[in-house]
């Protein structure tokens, strides 16, 4: 009986492991699998939530820049106006402003300032902070593609009082109410790069398409407004 007792348990048991065997094919996780299993689903989750915002902006952007980045000035203006300085009567005016108000605004790893004739070298912190930001992303964009060796270029920044009226007087349809007088708009040209390294090279409609998804993913995170400006060959950024 003993016997019988003994073939009979042995029996069940492998009746269990054949089970268990049968269940972990099917997809049982056992607490040694789980994390592999979190980590794998979180892998994956992720490159199916790349993919979906990489097709969704490839949508948005090849309807044209003048229709995807369509901030009007209205709207920049208003942001500019809640959380941007008061406006300033001179470059000098600037200068004096404390850090917290306006920071200074140099040319750096991340971005080539050009020589400034009807705006100041500030912005607010935010505005400085996305400026860094947007550079930041467009050099790693880059070395994702292999390349590097290229700088965004900053073509205006803060104007005052007199900055635009000098400006107007040049330029009629320059704005007397611009988002620039509060400290937290500038421009970026998307015709014009610096080159800081000949050891790779992208052609200038690639830097602009890179320049272009880098706007619109921070755009689309409410970070920023973005005016494809026609006339002036940049995009017009106001910080959010």
């Amino acid at each position: 009986m003993n016997r019988f007792f003994n073939i009979l348990l042995s029996f069940v048991l492998l009746l269990v492991l054949a089970a268990c065997g049968k269940s972990s094919d099917n997809g049982v996780v056992y607490a040694d699998d789980e994390d592999i299993q979190y980590v794998e689903n979180d892998s994956l989750l992720a490159e199916s939530e790349v993919e979906d915002v990489q097709i969704s902006r490839h949508r948005k952007l090849s309807k044209g820049y003048r229709r995807t980045f369509n901030d009007k000035n209205d709207v920049h203006l208003a942001v500019a106006r809640e959380i941007g300085i008061e406006p300033l009567d001179s470059f000098e005016a600037a200068e004096l402003c404390r850090f917290e108000q306006l920071a200074r605004v140099d040319s750096c790893k991340y971005y080539a300032i050009k020589p400034l004739t009807h705006s100041a070298p500030y912005l607010t912190p935010r505005a400085k902070w996305m400026l860094m930001t947007i550079g930041k992303n467009f050099q790693d964009s880059l070395a994702s593609h292999g390349v590097d060796g290229y700088q965004i270029v900053v073509t205006s920044l803060l104007r005052t009082d007199d900055s635009i009226r000098r400006l107007r007087r040049r330029n009629r349809n320059a704005s007397a109410n611009s988002a620039h007088r509060f400290g937290t708009t500038f421009d970026i040209s998307y015709i014009k790069y610096n080159r800081t390294d000949s050891a790779t090279f992208m052609p200038e409609y690639r830097l602009k398409e890179t320049l272009a998804e880098v706007l619109y993913d921070l755009r689309a995170m409410g970070h920023c407004y973005v005016k494809y400006e026609v006339k002036q060959s940049c995009f017009h950024i106001t910080a959010k």
